[in-house]
């Protein structure tokens, strides 16, 4: 199993994000959980080892946005960029 997040944070929209496991982790390391920012490793996907494989394998099912909602207003800019890796062959 893989799991990319393209970025992080998120907003609390009904009771049940309440009991969130981001919030409440998020809060224990002191990070600001509002504050929605491209991840680092944003292109992990498309990543390549030195030999040219993916560093995430073919067929490979990943887990999109474990710690984050894919449709986050505030990641607009970034989605369009994230259906194109997924896209990719």
């Amino acid at each position: 199993m893989a799991m990319w997040n393209p970025w992080r944070g998120c907003h609390r929209y009904s009771e049940g994000c309440r009991f969130c496991y981001i919030h409440k982790g998020d809060a224990k390391r002191g990070v600001d959980t509002g504050r929605i920012v491209p991840a680092e490793n944003f292109d992990a996907p498309v990543e390549r080892k030195k030999n040219g494989e993916y560093r995430m394998k073919s067929g490979q099912l990943v887990y999109l946005c474990f710690s984050t909602d894919f449709l986050l207003e505030d990641a607009d800019l970034w989605r369009g960029r994230c259906w194109e890796i997924i896209y990719q062959p």
